[in-house]
């Protein structure tokens, strides 16, 4: 997993052929490489999950444990399909606040 995780600290995915041997690997690692896939960029992971589609759903179920996804960006999330969740929760309070905020504005105006 190391050798992997140098890999991605070298951009592999910009070797065509390297990149190729290193979605192999991982996908063959699970889920102990879940860790690798998450240190890649949203759209170098977006593509490794278009190339290998069985693994979306095992690193989402991965990614979504609380010590994990709080490490994660929300761009990954996102990629993940984990984002929407987080993003509905974020801002349910905001707009009601908001509106809250709204309302008493109005109520001043008039």
């Amino acid at each position: 997993m190391e050798i992997l995780s140098k890999l991605v600290t070298r951009q592999v995915w910009r070797m065509p052929k390297l990149w190729v041997g290193f979605l192999k690997c991982v996908y063959q690692t699970q889920p102990r490489s879940f860790h690798v896939l998450l240190q890649l960029p949203p759209q170098q992971l977006e593509s490794a999950l278009n190339r290998h589609a069985n693994l979306r759903v095992p690193l989402a179920s991965y990614a979504n444990q609380p010590t994990v996804k709080s490490s994660l960006s929300r761009s990954t999330l996102a990629v993940l399909g984990l984002a929407t969740e987080t993003h509905v929760q974020q801002h349910l309070p905001t707009p009601m606040h908001h509106s809250e905020t709204s309302t008493s504005v109005s109520g001043a105006t008039l």
